[in-house]
């Protein structure tokens, strides 16, 4: 089954942030790198390559020149399962994303400069099953 995931909740006086982010834009620098990004178990990289799977943000690099820079990741986790013949099964996750982009100045109440991973485990899933033709394809 799906292992659920939790997340945080943080409570603070918004005005004292948005007035401390008001004269701190200009030096919060939200350029990032994603190195890699797995939900579950890696899948190995033979599969990977056999399959041509690919994690759509890994090695992903945005920049932003200044500090005015909100990106959003909206991601579609889908549970996978791989049933190799040797009886090996990996059972882990893939993803689909979207990705937004925006400017957002100081005061706009358009939200705050920031990289924000928003995600939603889909229903459905996906199976890949390793397996022979028999020999009666060649008749």
């Amino acid at each position: 089954g799906l292992q659920q995931m939790f997340g945080g909740l943080m409570v603070m006086d918004m005005s004292s942030v948005i007035e401390m982010m008001n004269e701190a834009y200009e030096q919060f620098n939200v350029s990032h790198t994603v190195n890699r990004l797995n939900f579950g178990r890696p899948i190995p990289d033979q599969v990977r390559q056999s399959l041509n799977l690919t994690s759509q943000l890994d090695g992903a690099v945005r920049s932003v020149s200044d500090g005015y820079g909100m990106f959003q990741y909206y991601l579609q986790v889908v549970p996978t399962v791989f049933r190799f013949l040797n009886g090996t099964v990996i059972e882990t996750f893939q993803y689909g994303v979207t990705e937004h982009t925006r400017h957002v100045d100081p005061g706009s109440n358009r939200g705050l400069p920031g990289v924000f991973f928003f995600y939603e485990v889909s229903a459905l899933h996906v199976e890949f099953e390793e397996y022979r033709r028999g020999w009666t394809h060649f008749f």
